[in-house]
């Protein structure tokens, strides 16, 4: 962790070659003064023998440099110079006189136990594996070691002295080259992956040989010419058939391990097609989580959106998603080795992040935007409590005065003039109470959406129209969807009656299968062009704000058609 105001002292800069390396040269070259020696004799098999350790001393240069502490690059120099404790055996073997016969006797008798001393010496450097990739790294030392050991111990009892030098050399010059690489990798494969690369082209080729053994003998038991033609094009066709397949299992082993690799335009277009006001963010955002698990192997994964800090469980590493600068939320993943992800696994979510940090910057804006839209329903519904609270307290009050002042007037001296205005008044009453329903159904309060349909409708009777009523609901509605039905149909009636002057108004009020209500408000009046005004326009943003639609239109030669559909639970 970084702190601010500290001061951080600076690793001095290495310059030059460090001493190690000269020490690494000088040791390759007592190593490799026998073979200079032989190279005027036709390279004798003595001189052969010491030919292979002074590659380790390459590899210790090669490696010191790197990394001058290296335990490994310095064991690899003292090991270097065993040529020459092999010169100075045969010297003692031939009482001091120079011989190449007494070398070759003391690489053949000794060939195995130098191979297992430098094996031991630089299984010991290695050290004992910390982590996964230490283990690997001692795997792969340890399988070649085996290889070597079985090979050189092999030779030295069933081949000739100079077989044995040459083995014993390809090997040490193999084991340096392998130490160097084993030294130099920070990330190993799992093991089994390349024999599993390996298997793949093996497996196609004994397919191949399978069958041209096959064919062989069927040919040659049938008398058909040139049976070894026939099995050889047949073993070529059989290889080509059978490469394909074992590309198949070995990818879908390594999907099994690692997944898929990558998230699909099918997944994307998935996770932009459920971005809608009736998603639910939660629900989202596992649909995510499930993709990235999928794609990248892990056994969990995890999005949480926010710039807050978070602490992943136990076992699980958390990657932060930033769009532009800016924190929009962690993703956490559950790697399937305790040990954490596999190298492959961690480049796979990195090359991830910024799409998912796109995917989630979309969500994190739906959740805003949803909960800006509750806002302005909420601002919404105040507003309509002030409006209803002034027309329940003032205007119908004095509504109310005026009709009685007007009544008692008219039975006292009764004229046309008071008659109209009466029936007009009580009209106006009539359209109050109704608006006043419309604005706060308090009918849903005490009792559900059906019977407060019901007395809606009957609420028209005053009017000289038939409104007929077909319900088909089903319990648990959400209230705000249930208010929004019983304004959609208080709206339309009044719309039917007020601007239509229908005579006939038929409401349909059902709930599907698939989770929907739909409110159908027909009548046979007047028609026309349709304008929408403030409670269509009102009513069309309360369907939207609820994830729904309302659609409306005139049905020739008379009436009008006013549709909508909103989901039986409101958007999250």
């Amino acid at each position: 962790m970084a702190h601010h105001g500290a001061v951080t002292a600076l690793a001095p800069v290495r310059s030059g070659v460090p001493r190690v390396v000269y020490a690494a040269a000088g040791a390759t070259t007592i190593g490799l003064l026998p073979v200079f020696a032989g190279f005027g004799q036709d390279l004798p098999t003595g001189a052969l023998f010491c030919a292979g350790w002074p590659a380790l001393g390459l590899a210790a240069a090669v490696l010191l440099d790197r990394e001058p502490g290296s335990r490994i690059g310095r064991t690899m120099v003292v090991l270097a110079m065993l040529p020459a404790a092999l010169v100075l055996a045969a010297l003692l073997l031939a009482d001091g006189q120079w011989a190449w016969d007494p070398l070759e006797r003391v690489g053949e008798r000794s060939a195995v136990l130098l191979v297992l001393v430098t094996l031991v010496a630089l299984g010991w450097a290695m050290g004992l594996p910390a982590d996964r990739m230490s283990r690997r790294r001692l795997t792969w030392f340890l399988l070649w070691s085996c290889i070597l050991m079985a090979a050189v111990t092999a030779v030295s009892l069933l081949a000739s002295a100079q077989t044995l030098a040459v083995v014993t050399t390809l090997g040490i010059w193999a084991l340096a080259a392998l130490v160097l690489r084993l030294a130099t990798t920070s990330e190993f494969r799992p093991v089994e992956e390349p024999v599993m690369d390996a298997a793949v082209p093996l497996a196609a080729l004994l397919a191949g040989a399978a069958v041209a053994l096959v064919v062989r003998a069927g040919g040659v038991r049938s008398g058909i010419p040139f049976p070894e033609m026939s099995a050889a094009f047949a073993a070529v066709i059989a290889a080509a058939l059978a490469w394909p397949a074992a590309l198949w299992l070995r990818r879908t082993f390594l999907e099994r391990r690692y997944g898929s690799g990558a998230l699909t335009p099918a997944d994307m277009a998935a996770l932009t097609a459920d971005l809608s006001p009736q998603a639910d963010p939660r629900e989202l955002l596992g649909k995510a989580a499930t993709m990235i698990k999928a794609a990248t192997g892990h056994s969990g994964a995890q999005l949480v959106i926010g710039a807050e800090p978070f602490d992943p469980p136990a076992g699980w590493i958390a990657y932060p998603l930033d769009v532009g600068g800016n924190r929009v939320g962690v993703l956490a993943i559950q790697p399937s080795n305790p040990e954490g992800p596999e190298p492959h696994q961690d480049r796979v979510l990195l090359q991830m992040l910024p799409t998912v940090a796109l995917m989630t910057r979309a969500v994190d804006l739906a959740v805003r935007a949803e909960l800006a839209r509750r806002d302005v329903a909420r601002q919404q519904d105040q507003e309509r409590s002030r409006i209803l609270g002034d027309l329940h307290d003032g205007v119908g009050p004095q509504l109310a005065g005026l009709s009685m002042a007007v009544q008692a007037e008219l039975r006292r001296s009764p004229t046309p003039l008071l008659e109209s205005l009466a029936s007009d008044l009580a009209s106006a009453r009539g359209d109050l109470r109704r608006i006043v329903s419309g604005l706060t159904p308090s009918a849903l309060q005490d009792t559900d959406l059906e019977v407060a349909l019901t007395k809606l409708v009957t609420s028209f009777a005053a009017a000289d129209c038939q409104v007929v009523l077909e319900t088909q609901l089903s319990a648990g509605l959400d209230p705000d969807v249930a208010v929004a039905v019983y304004r959609s149909v208080a709206e339309g009636v009044a719309n039917a009656l007020r601007h239509g002057h229908a005579e006939h108004v038929t409401v349909r009020v059902t709930a599907s299968d698939r989770g929907a209500i739909h409110v159908d408000v027909l009548d046979d009046g007047a028609g026309g062009p349709i304008v929408a005004g403030v409670g269509l326009s009102s009513l069309q943003r309360r369907a939207e704000n609820l994830g729904g639609r309302l659609s409306i239109r005139s049905n020739p030669p008379t009436g009008v058609h006013l549709h909508i559909e909103l989901p039986t639970e409101a958007v999250a």
